[in-house]
């Protein structure tokens, strides 16, 4: 969930084969605090940290996610935008 004073928004992973969940809340954020420094809206940023998280899943022990199951992620995020704003008020 992504929550501010003006906006709500749920965003979903798409569903993945889980190899390991180590590392996965550390790579979320990096991801987000990447997309941020990219000059990203912050939910763009939100959503791209829920693509770096759920692609470390898929990996084993305490590798990195890799760029392309990112990308693809993120695409897929994308395209499942949830805005909830409406509800918030």
């Amino acid at each position: 969930m992504l929550v501010t004073e003006t906006e709500t928004h749920q965003i979903i992973p798409p569903p993945v084969k889980k190899a390991s969940t180590v590392g996965a809340g550390d790579s979320m954020l990096a991801g987000i605090v990447l997309s941020l420094a990219e000059n990203n809206t912050l939910l763009e940023a939100a959503q791209y940290g829920v693509a770096c998280g759920t692609a470390a899943c898929m990996t084993l022990g305490t590798q990195l996610c890799r760029l392309s199951d990112v990308e693809k992620l993120y695409a897929a995020i994308k395209k499942e935008k949830k805005d909830l704003s409406e509800v918030h008020q």
